[in-house]
C-alpha cells in the first residue's frame, strides 16, 4: 500500500476526528491514572469544545500546516506544525493509527513538519505515561525542556473529564 501525504482541510474533519479518537484511546488510556477509555470516547470527541480544537488544526496558512497520511484512501496519520514566533515552532497533533505504526508513516509526516519548521526551536508536549512515544522522540533527539512548566512537567485536565482528574505531561525540545 502506498502512503499519500496531503495538506488537511476542513472537509477532513470527520476522518481526522475518528483518527485522533482512536489513537488517543489507544495511546492515553491508563486505568491506574483514572484515564479510562471513556475519557477518549467518541462522545467526548464529538463535543463542541473538542470539535473546535480539531477544526483549528485543519486550517493551513503561513504559520500553521497540517498534513494527513492516507493509505488507499484511509486516513492513517496526521501531524501539525505551528510557527509560534520568530524563534519557535510547535509540533502537535502527531498521530499514527495503531494498525499502521512501524510502517514509516510517522517518519514521512515528521519530515514535513521538520521542513516547515525551518531552523526554529522545535517544541512539543506529551503525556508522560505515553512512554512508547516519549522513547521515540528521545531517539529522534528530543529532550525534556526544563525551562517550561515545573522543571519540564505540568498537569493537563480536559473539561470533559471527571472533576479532579489530571494527567501528568512533559514539555520536550528538539536538540538541533
Amino acid at each position: 500500500m502506498k502512503t499519500t501525504i496531503k495538506l488537511a482541510s476542513l472537509k477532513d474533519l470527520k476522518k481526522y476526528t475518528d483518527l485522533l479518537q482512536q489513537t488517543y484511546q489507544s495511546a492515553y488510556t491508563n486505568e491506574k491514572l483514572g484515564l479510562t477509555a471513556d475519557c477518549f470516547s467518541k462522545e467526548i470527541f464529538a463535543t463542541d469544545n473538542t470539535q473546535d480544537y480539531l477544526k483549528s488544526h485543519l486550517i493551513n496558512n503561513h504559520s500553521q500546516k497540517t498534513w494527513l497520511a492516507f493509505k488507499d484512501h484511509v486516513l492513517v496519520g496526521s501531524i501539525t506544525c505551528i510557527l509560534e514566533n520568530d524563534d519557535e515552532a510547535e509540533l502537535t497533533g502527531f498521530y499514527v493509527h495503531p494498525d499502521y505504526q512501524g510502517q514509516g508513516v510517522g517518519k514521512k509526516l515528521y519530515r514535513q513538519a521538520l521542513e516547515f519548521s525551518g531552523n526554529k526551536d522545535f517544541v512539543l508536549d506529551i503525556y508522560t505515561h505515553n512512554t512508547k512515544t516519549v522513547k521515540m522522540y528521545e531517539k529522534w533527539g528530543w529532550v525534556l525542556d526544563v525551562s517550561r512548566g515545573d522543571n519540564g512537567y505540568f498537569y493537563r485536565h480536559w473539561p470533559e473529564w471527571p472533576k479532579g482528574l489530571k494527567a501528568k505531561a512533559m514539555y520536550m525540545r528538539l536538540k538541533r
